[in-house]
């Protein structure tokens, strides 16, 4: 039997202005509240609204019927994870799975108090060099790039794991290791040909 969408536990307010509906979830928030961190949220309640064909009484978003949908990258968990963040609801549940959540769908929405958070607990919540690289190229942190690469250039290069093989894929873990050769090649050419004074 088919289940029609349900309504959110949580972030389903009753005096919410606009009904969203992310997977099989539906949202009710508060616009009000939202629009004026979102670039992206606030073009989009500010453009024209589209025919509705035969009923134009009732705009999306207005109705459990005819709600909002929105699709990648949003997910009933990325969504959830930024709502908990922006309304403080339990931010001790957030951890680095949760902050990379926030962080892209700031990226998405252009929220930069919603970027600027998750970076700085990112930042401080412990990660690997690693996981710093890897964040930082798919989530455009371009400040971490260069020391997560100065610290994976330290690593001695047996103790890489499988995990940052799989956080950085083939091709930037075959650029560390070749690197770090290089360094080592120049070191003994340094070390057996010191400099004549």
């Amino acid at each position: 039997m088919h289940l029609g969408p349900t309504h959110h536990e949580r972030f389903y307010w009753r005096d919410g202005s606009t009904i969203f509906l992310v997977d099989n979830t539906l949202y009710k928030l508060h616009m009000s509240l939202l629009e004026p961190h979102s670039i992206v949220l606030r073009d989009m309640f500010t453009m024209p609204a589209a025919a509705s064909g035969s009923d134009e009484s009732v705009r999306e978003g207005d109705s459990d019927e005819r709600p909002i949908k929105i699709g990648a990258p949003f997910t009933v968990r990325k969504l959830d994870n930024l709502l908990i963040w922006f309304h403080c609801v339990d931010s001790t549940v957030l951890d680095v799975s949760a902050l990379t959540d926030i962080l892209e769908l700031a990226l998405f929405l252009q929220w930069d108090t919603a970027r600027h958070f998750a970076n700085q607990a990112l930042k401080d919540s412990g990660l690997t060099a690693s996981h710093r690289l890897s964040l930082a190229i798919s989530y455009r942190i371009s400040d971490w790039i260069e020391p997560a690469f100065k610290d994976l250039m330290d690593t001695p290069p047996q103790t890489f794991t499988t995990e940052d093989s799989m956080l950085l894929g083939q091709h930037i873990m075959m650029l560390i290791m070749t690197t770090q050769a290089a360094i080592r090649h120049h070191r003994l050419l340094v070390a057996y040909n010191p400099l004549k004074l």
